[in-house]
């Protein structure tokens, strides 16, 4: 045992002398001086953006806007996203091992469109590159409503996943950005409260898909993404 204790102090560095801690006082003063010059740059540039406007909305308006359009959009996903595994197990003739290989290409379909939402924002605006990709998941849900050709089907699902799936990083930067330290509580507890609409959204879902099928829900669905569009776009 002495030896299998001993071989974890190879890990731990020594106490560096006064020499090289003076050399990296200096150091961390450049570092906080650059580090203070950073944050003044982006103070100034969040103090530009909250005097922005549009219409009558403010910059105090943004979270508004945000929570909003994602109170609207949780209603929808909620009827919709429930039910995906079923739709395929139940219309599409899935098998288990089909729904969990579907399971697993999702998640990394999102990374992928998550990634190049943060892309598009530089050139075309945080909010201009959100409100793309969530436009084009409403077309997306459009065609799942109509397309019956299986591989053609799958694409459309896993992109309509990428688009809707990968503005939550974009939007909550521009929550943060919009929003003051001392109401940034508030806000976090505004959108945990918009995923407890999941529950009796999924419901009316259920409820749809039972007096008419999984497609007319995907439609409806489709509307419901179109009006948080609309509250999205000032």
């Amino acid at each position: 045992l002495v030896p299998l204790s001993c071989f974890f102090c190879f890990f731990f560095q020594d106490p560096p002398r006064p020499d090289d801690c003076q050399g990296e006082g200096e150091a961390v003063a450049d570092g906080e001086a650059s580090e203070a010059t950073s944050n003044s740059e982006e103070s100034t540039a969040v103090s530009l953006l909250r005097h922005k406007r549009f219409g009558p909305f403010r910059a105090h308006h943004v979270p508004i806007i945000l929570a909003c359009a994602d109170f609207t959009t949780c209603i929808g996903a909620g009827m919709t996203v429930k039910f995906f595994n079923l739709f395929f197990i139940q219309d599409m003739k899935f098998s288990p091992t089909d729904i969990c290989w579907l399971q697993t290409a999702y998640p990394l379909v999102i990374a992928l469109f998550m990634k190049g939402s943060q892309r598009l924002a530089k050139p075309l605006g945080r909010a201009q590159a959100s409100l793309t990709f969530f436009s084009c998941s409403v077309l997306c849900l459009i065609l799942l409503s109509q397309v019956s050709w299986l591989p053609f089907l799958l694409v459309i699902f896993l992109i309509r996943g990428g688009f809707s799936n990968s503005t939550s990083a974009v939007d909550r930067s521009i929550m943060m950005d919009f929003t003051p330290s001392t109401r940034r509580g508030l806000w976090n507890a505004v959108e945990s409260f918009t995923m407890i609409t999941w529950s009796g959204s999924a419901f009316l879902g259920g409820l749809l898909s039972d007096s008419h099928d999984y497609r007319f829900t995907f439609l409806i669905t489709a509307l419901v993404y179109g009006i948080a569009c609309v509250i999205y776009s000032p």
